[in-house]
Formats: structure tokens, sequence, C-alpha cells
């Protein structure tokens, strides 16, 4: 099966520099499997766009109905899944894994794996893995649409950090590198170990105290 067939269209800003072996437009598995039932059938794909000033590296996939506003920079190796929305100038980085139905803001850092669903707040860097809880798999992989988390304005979820089912973090809070996040972070808060809490002002460390000024004086403000 010749499954080229199936792309969805693409529109590419010609500012746009696309790297070698990448992979635009791929269909979603429910058109696969239609096509596989009975070949024609598929409906057609959701378009790409892809606005001006991007960069995409090597061997990079976006599935259909994704859409890359101005100004980002996808490294080599990322997979952006079916539905997804990057904003203005967000970097989403080396080998990142970008499930379906994402929606990342603008001026964000993304890299490590995002599950289904996921909302990434403008300004945010996420380094580690958002994943769902996973407590119903005997109802099979598409039976539970699982709430996601959501990461708010201004935070950080460091290197290593596990940020499990529908939690809320922020805006402007920062998971350590390595934690663990099973509870809604309220805005402005410390997360090291698993869900411990520490508002930003009750801080102690030396590290971070140039973040927790810059929060101080930066009311968060949307980015346009």
């Amino acid at each position: 099966m010749n499954i080229e067939q199936l792309y969805a269209p693409t529109d590419i800003n010609a500012s746009t520099i696309l790297g070698r072996h990448c992979v635009i437009g791929y269909p979603k598995e429910d058109r696969l499997r239609a096509e596989q039932r009975k070949p024609g059938s598929a409906a057609a794909g959701r378009p790409v766009a892809v606005g001006a000033d991007c960069l995409i590296g090597n061997h990079a996939i976006i599935h259909e109905g994704v859409d890359v506003h101005d100004g980002c920079v996808i490294e080599d190796q990322v997979r952006i899944g079916y539905d997804s929305t990057i904003g203005r100038r967000t970097r989403i980085v080396y080998g990142a894994y970008i499930c379906d139905r994402v929606t990342i803001g603008a001026d964000a850092t993304v890299a490590g794996f995002i599950c289904d669903g996921t909302t990434i707040g403008d300004r945010s860097t996420v380094m580690g893995e958002l994943v769902h809880e996973y407590t119903q798999p005997h109802e099979g992989w598409w039976g539970v649409d699982e709430a996601p988390p959501v990461i708010e304005a201004d935070s950080v979820v460091g290197y290593g950090a596990h940020v499990v089912g529908g939690v809320h973090i922020g805006p402007r809070s920062y998971v350590a590198a390595g934690a663990v996040v099973t509870k809604d972070v309220p805005p402005e808060h410390i997360v090291t170990g698993v869900n411990i809490h520490t508002p930003a002002d009750r801080w102690t460390g030396d590290r971070l105290q140039g973040l927790i000024r810059h929060w101080q004086s930066k009311p968060s403000t949307p980015t346009p």
C-alpha cells in the first residue's frame, strides 16, 4: 500500500528552512486503519501549516493537522502528533516526542515526552516527562481518554522530572530536576522530591533566587 496518497496537504512558508529526511503531514492512525479496511475510503487529512522564519531540523516528523506558528525552531528527530499547535518563537528540542492534540504557547522550550492533550503555557520550559496516569490499562489503548497535565505560563519542569495525570502547575512555578508531581502545584511554588511544595517566598536555597526575583519584578503577561 502506498500511504503517500494519504498524507495531508501542507502549507509551508517560503522563508522556512526544512532539513533533510523530514516527514510532513503524516496521516493519523484511524485514517490508516480505514484505508487498510477499505482502500480509498479514508477521509482527507487536516492540512499542516508552518509559518514564516521557522527552522525545521533533520528527520523531523510532523503529523496531519499541526499548526506551527512563526519563528519556531523544531530540532532534529522531533515528533509532533496530529492536531497539535506550536506557538510563536517556541523551540522543540532535539528528539522531543510530542503526542497528539498538544497545545504549546509562545516562547516556550519543550523537550522530553509530552502526552496527548497536554497544554503548555507561554514562556514555559518543559524538559521532563508529562504522562497520563494510565490507571485503566484493561480498557485498552483507545478505551480511556485520561485528563492530561496543564503547565501554565512561565513555569519550568526540569530535566528528568515526571508530571503524572491531570495536574495543573503554576503559573510561575518550578519543578526541580528528577521531581515527581501527582498533585496540583499552586502559583509561584518550587517542587522537589515527590510532591514537596515550597512557596517561592520561603525558598531558602541559593539557586533559583534570580528566577524568584524575576517573578516578583515582572508580572506574568500574555505573549503577543
